[in-house]
């Protein structure tokens, strides 16, 4: 049964009972009709947060699996206040088929334009990289291979999780001194940044921007990761927030307790800047 076929409020109200307990609280959705195609909309959202850090694009990595759940997270997203959003498939998602990512991609722009005209979509890539292959990563942003943010210099920069600080201070002066600025994606994720206080005022020194998991602040269950995101905020030294959402019921689009714990605890204006306001004047403008 096509997407359409399915979209109803029972459907839609029961996709978020049954992949995240965090969306019993939603609303329902008014359906109307123009033409003969449905567009959904919803009611009391205020728009709270770009999203610039997304595995949205179907069947290309290790996020949605087909576009149906493209669609289901963006309906969690999009009940959650998220009207702005950056795909970024990892690297090897375009290393492996750059067609097949470009091609959900324009799948999703146009369910997008049928089922929620009010909420826009751009393209990155979260750019997996080392030492060894850093020749090849740059060939790639140069030929285009690997799209930066919205074609933007910004490039959406991930790293193993146990690198060390030599081989990331590498990686990143490699971006720089090819004119790319890079952005570290869940920053919070990187243990070996936060062993010494300078490390991470180093990498914002050298022109590098810092991305947080939004649900890091305050629903992630290590307390390691939790407690070196919100250092972070504390500091001010986060640029941009994401939801690294990859499918419904695992790593969801989850952002509204986080976002509601930001604004309760720290200043709005600071909040507004990397909940959406950084992102609305460096990646999308």
């Amino acid at each position: 049964m096509s997407l359409e076929k399915r979209t109803t409020k029972k459907h839609l109200f029961d996709i978020s009972l049954n992949y995240s307990k965090n969306y019993l609280d939603l609303g329902m959705l008014d359906l109307g009709k123009e033409g003969e195609e449905a567009i959904m909309t919803t009611t009391n959202i205020m728009p709270v947060m770009t999203d610039i850090h997304m595995h949205i694009i179907p069947s290309v990595d290790d996020g949605a699996w087909d576009l149906d759940m493209s669609m289901r997270m963006i309906y969690m997203a999009y009940e959650q206040g998220v009207r702005k959003m950056i795909a970024t498939p990892h690297s090897s998602a375009f290393e492996e088929n750059q067609k097949l990512v470009q091609i959900g991609y324009q799948q999703l722009k146009e369910k997008l334009a049928r089922f929620y005209p009010d909420m826009e979509l751009a393209l990155g890539c979260e750019v997996f990289c080392r030492q060894n292959i850093m020749k090849d990563i740059l060939t790639n942003l140069k030929k285009g291979v690997f799209p930066s943010m919205n074609g933007t210099k910004y490039v959406l920069t991930e790293f193993n999780t146990l690198m060390d600080v030599e081989e990331v201070k590498f990686c990143v002066t490699q971006l720089l001194e090819a004119g790319w600025i890079p952005l570290i994606a869940h920053v919070e994720r990187y243990p070996r940044l936060f062993l010494e206080v300078k490390v991470l005022e180093e990498l914002k020194q050298m022109g590098c921007l810092l991305q947080i998991n939004v649900f890091s602040v305050f629903e992630e269950d290590e307390w390691g990761i939790r407690q070196r995101s919100v250092s972070l905020v504390e500091k001010k030294m986060v640029d941009f927030l994401g939801s690294d959402a990859h499918r419904t019921f695992h790593r969801p689009p989850s952002v509204e307790r986080g976002l509601k714990y930001l604004y309760e605890t720290y200043e709005k204006e600071y909040v507004d800047a990397i909940a959406f306001g950084n992102a609305e004047k460096l990646l999308l403008d």
